[in-house]
């Protein structure tokens, strides 16, 4: 193949230090890649948006630095940005809200039909033209899942669909960049979606097929018999777990490395994506590594693995990305990460306990702490997979006293109750090491601020089993019965209130 290449996702809460930068492309370059893809969206310091440049992201200066070391060394760094979907991190930010095309929760796009909006992306793509020198630039294009909703793309979309609203968009981008020196790619999904945008786009669009579910053989096909060179691009699957589904991963690559060479494609990108959310580079980098000894000199994995990562490395993946998503329903493939969804990204641990509480409580509670205890002893205690070990336990052991905590509210034990929620906390501290050492080497400096957030979680459920224990105490009748209290599982919900009685926002979920 042409091209190998991995993509680093730096736009999800990563403040990359240029120590840890360099190793890990000096570590790219031993394990066969030619190319490290950076994903950027708003962590750049864009020249032309410096309202959108926040601490630790990317600047030039560090840019040119790394080229002039790695170019010549024959490793490839080829700018990824966004220009149309995925613009969250500009438009919540003061001085980009009039670009978006409408408020959504989660991602957020830019309108297409404001006047102001192909300027400040031609203004983005100047600043990275004149920072990186390779001569790829991507731009972008992912799920623009809010096309044609304004009041002005809609009535445009009716005339031409949402294929020439994305063709329309997307063509003067592209020729933009050519007339600068630049080959553009887009990520393929939006005009596999909507096959009439590519009449839109120059032929000398590079089209990156990324397909983490299946195999991308008829999608490539798609692209190639249209008249577009593609790159293939498989994905580690940490984004979607709690740590990394292993099978998934190296199945994933290996599909997409047989099409690619089957089907004349450009060559493979393998990405990788939000490694936030109490998950880090450093415990999945041996596996991006493997991939890249894998693609380029077709090394068995487990040798792989054990070259980068250590002689344990793959028997603790084996644990950590086969045997624990088997153990439990909640954490199989296919959930879409429910543990670090309930446990930290909703802002509220007993979501977890309230979800998981059957299995962590019972025999694949169990199982989760056995597979956890085998994988910790054939680690270093400092070993970046320790953290991924530490999650889990850590979120068992959780729901666990969280469960003890509501057996004795439901008994009236409120001093138990009280204590084995304080115990829960205790238990919770216990992620503290994982976000600081993530911060420490660029990872989110986030996860920090989300671990208080949760343990304050925890404070307001003890006051207010504290509150309730008193209230319903001093409302007791001559026969000394309890009166009214609400269920556990209401009093630890972010929307309760002290004599809210039906509770209603208690049945939301979101």
């Amino acid at each position: 193949m042409e091209f190998i290449g991995w993509m680093y996702d730096i736009a999800r809460e990563q403040s990359p230090r240029e120590p840890v930068l360099r190793e890990m492309l000096d570590r790219s370059l031993t394990a066969g890649y030619g190319a490290v893809g950076l994903y950027l969206e708003h962590r750049f310091a864009y020249d032309s948006a410096p309202w959108a440049a926040d601490e630790g992201c990317v600047t030039p200066d560090l840019v040119r630095r790394l080229q002039s070391d790695y170019r010549p060394r024959g490793l490839r760094l080829i700018p990824f940005i966004n220009t149309l979907g995925h613009m969250e991190g500009f438009l919540r930010a003061e001085g980009g809200r009039h670009l978006a095309e409408g408020s959504r929760f989660g991602t957020e796009q830019l309108c297409p039909s404001n006047p102001d909006c192909a300027p400040f992306v031609r203004g983005l793509i100047d600043d990275v033209i004149n920072t990186f020198d390779d001569d790829w630039l991507h731009l972008g294009g992912d799920e623009p899942w809010q096309l044609g909703s304004c009041p002005k793309c809609t009535a445009r979309s009716a005339e031409i669909g949402k294929a020439g609203l994305y063709g329309e968009w997307y063509r003067p981008l592209c020729e933009y960049a050519l007339q600068r020196g630049k080959r553009p790619g887009l990520w393929a999904d939006a005009v596999l979606e909507h096959p009439d945008a590519l009449k839109y786009l120059p032929r000398e669009t590079l089209l990156f097929d990324w397909q983490y579910d299946q195999r991308p053989q008829a999608t490539t096909s798609r692209l190639r018999a249209a008249g577009f060179e593609v790159v293939c691009c498989p994905a580690v699957h940490s984004f979607d777990s709690g740590w990394c589904f292993l099978d998934a991963t190296q199945r994933n690559i290996v599909e997409h490395a047989e099409d690619a060479r089957a089907l004349g494609g450009k060559g493979v990108l393998v990405t990788s994506w939000e490694l936030c959310y109490f998950t880090q580079y450093a415990s999945i980098f041996p596996l991006i590594l493997a991939a890249g000894e894998v693609l380029s000199r077709n090394v068995d994995w487990d040798t792989a693995l054990a070259t980068h990562g250590g002689p344990n490395y793959a028997r603790v993946a084996q644990f950590l990305g086969v045997d624990l998503p088997a153990a439990s329903e909640f954490l199989k493939p296919g959930t879409w990460r429910l543990l670090r969804d309930r446990l930290i990204m909703r802002q509220n641990p007993f979501e977890l306990w309230r979800d998981w509480r059957k299995d962590a409580c019972g025999e694949p509670g169990n199982r989760i702490l056995q597979i956890c205890d085998s994988a910790s002893r054939l680690l270093p205690e400092t070993h970046a997979l320790q953290w991924a070990v530490s999650l889990h336990r850590i979120a068992v052991e959780f729901v666990n006293r969280i469960e003890f905590a509501a057996q004795a509210y439901a008994r009236l034990d409120w001093p138990e109750c009280v204590s084995h929620l304080e115990n829960a906390q205790r238990v919770l501290r216990g992620l503290g090491p994982i976000t600081e050492d993530a911060e420490a080497v660029g990872g989110s400096p986030v996860d920090r601020q989300r671990l208080n957030v949760l343990l304050g979680k925890v404070d307001r459920a003890i006051a207010r089993v504290t509150r309730v224990s008193q209230d319903a105490l001093e409302r007791r009748d001559t026969d000394g019965a309890i009166g009214y209290r609400p269920a556990f599982e209401t009093l630890v919900h972010d929307h309760w209130l002290p004599r809210d009685q039906a509770a209603w926002r208690t049945g939301d979920r979101k």
